[in-house]
């Protein structure tokens, strides 16, 4: 019997917590040079969404207007502002993106991916020449070839976070588009329940050890946790196991 119930406790903690996964991600679609040209579209299993377009009020930028630059070599898939964060006049670009767990249980947000790649000002992939050599950063490559822009990412009532990424976009001289570079903003299980939303906050400014031109825009974003079980669910599910595991004792 004792060791009957020691195996009951252990169910009873792991089923406090599912397993981690994915909660939704979230891509764009752009058919113009601004932003009423841009689609967003958030794909989830739990009921994480997003609104699908961006609005002026979300979006900012320290050059003029509210326009992208959307040259005809552009992924339709990178939302990419008009603006040149990696040279000296540090200019710098921010949008912010509301969900809201539409789903009926808790959720607990371990980490955010955000997905980027660099280009130049004429709407080409950026390519790796005359940049600097540290292989730290996000999608970071061997040699001077890294161009690296600072990515900060907040999320209401938590402390904002900043990675540096690598703006090139290939190792080679001619740029390619193949060069994506993901990288992790870690959590401690930020709690968002059912009918409430949190904003996250992408900002793009240039970073202290690269002077040169760059401009860089965003491809995905990922959030990354696990749906909490409602209690009544669970207490059901142990009581099963239990009744269960105590029948085929007496057996």
């Amino acid at each position: 019997m004792k060791k009957t119930l020691t195996i009951i406790t252990s169910l009873v903690l792991g089923t406090a917590v599912s397993q981690a996964a994915v909660l939704c991600t979230t891509t764009f679609n752009r058919t113009g040079t601004s932003l009423d040209t841009v689609t967003v579209n958030t794909v989830s299993d739990v009921g994480l969404s997003s609104p699908t377009s961006i609005s002026a009020s979300d979006f900012n930028k320290s050059t003029s207007g509210n326009d992208l630059l959307a040259s005809g070599s552009i992924p339709s898939s990178v939302f990419s502002p008009n603006s040149n964060v990696g040279d000296n006049q540090n200019n710098t670009w921010s949008v912010s993106f509301t969900f809201t767990n539409t789903g009926s249980q808790d959720m607990l947000i371990s980490s955010i991916d955000l997905s980027m790649i660099g280009f130049n000002a004429q709407g080409a992939a950026q390519n790796a020449g005359g940049g600097v050599a540290n292989n730290d950063y996000v999608g970071g490559a061997d040699g001077y070839s890294n161009k690296p822009i600072n990515i900060t990412l907040g999320m209401s009532g938590q402390e904002n976070q900043t990675l540096a990424y690598n703006g090139a976009t290939s190792t080679n001289e001619s740029g390619s588009w193949s060069g994506i570079h993901t990288g992790s903003y870690e959590y401690d299980g930020v709690l968002l329940k059912a009918g409430e939303s949190m904003t996250l906050t992408v900002t793009a400014s240039k970073n202290e050890n690269y002077g040169g031109g760059c401009f860089i825009g965003l491809t995905g974003i990922q959030v990354n946790g696990e749906v909490v079980p409602e209690p009544a669910t669970a207490s059901l599910g142990i009581l099963g196991l239990a009744a269960l595991m105590m029948r085929r004792r007496r057996l």
